[in-house]
């Protein structure tokens, strides 16, 4: 990715702040001004924002678009979290905050604009700004309770059920889901394999209709009684 010195600008931070419901009118006010002045890049989709190992070197939020993070391991892929506008990447905060390299990978799940401060700015206005400092807290504490979500779930709901309650999820107007097999096992913790005999599952029982590129609900009622 490559650095410009285009501002985010006052427009796209006070549209932003609007996002972080946790704060209060003058808190958001003041994290619009510092948004306003960090740098704007833009992020293809499929691009990798940050790996494994690499030293977090930049406080990033995102603007427009969505970025997901990812833990890696072989054929196996875990989605631990979607980055969009209104919300920070915890990753990104406790590395920053503790001085620590990157455990995860950042892809751009579509052409996704990205503001940047540099970790020696970003740590300044961490010192000096009270509004920051809550709203990253906001931040942590509502990952935290994604993240105890998540391991109930990879602990006690079967695969169907979670596969079920992601397909209603991801659906669109058109009662479509537009992941492949591979996404979706990444999202469930899962392999493409095991997705895909749950699918192949739900289509014979009625509940969805697999075409190429594509999985159409048949049956919504039905498969929210499978969550």
């Amino acid at each position: 990715m490559e650095i410009d010195s285009t501002r985010v600008g006052a427009d796209s931070a006070h549209t932003l702040s609007k996002l972080f419901t946790s704060l209060d009118a003058e808190d958001r006010t003041e994290i619009a001004g510092l948004f306003a002045l960090m740098h704007r890049h833009h992020v293809p989709e499929g691009d990798v924002l940050f790996r494994p190992g690499v030293s977090c070197e930049r406080f990033a939020v995102v603007v427009e678009g969505a970025v997901s993070v990812n833990l890696i391991d072989g054929l196996r892929e875990k989605v631990l979290y979607t980055v969009e506008p209104g919300q920070l990447c915890v990753h990104t905060l406790t590395n920053l905050l503790n001085d620590r390299e990157y455990q995860a990978t950042a892809i751009a799940q579509k052409d996704t604009q990205v503001g940047w401060m540099d970790a020696t700015s970003f740590r300044a206005h961490y010192q000096a700004s009270h509004a920051l400092q809550r709203l990253i807290v906001a931040s942590l504490s509502e990952r935290c309770f994604h993240f105890v979500r998540d391991i109930h779930d990879l602990c006690f709901r079967s695969i169907e059920s979670r596969l079920a309650e992601c397909l209603i999820q991801h659906a669109g107007q058109d009662g479509c889901v537009y992941l492949s097999h591979q996404q979706l096992a990444a999202y469930l913790g899962s392999t493409r394999e095991v997705i895909s005999r749950q699918l192949k599952a739900l289509a014979m029982a009625g509940l969805c209709r697999l075409k190429r590129g594509q999985i159409e609900i048949a049956d919504v009622e039905q498969l929210l009684a499978r969550t």
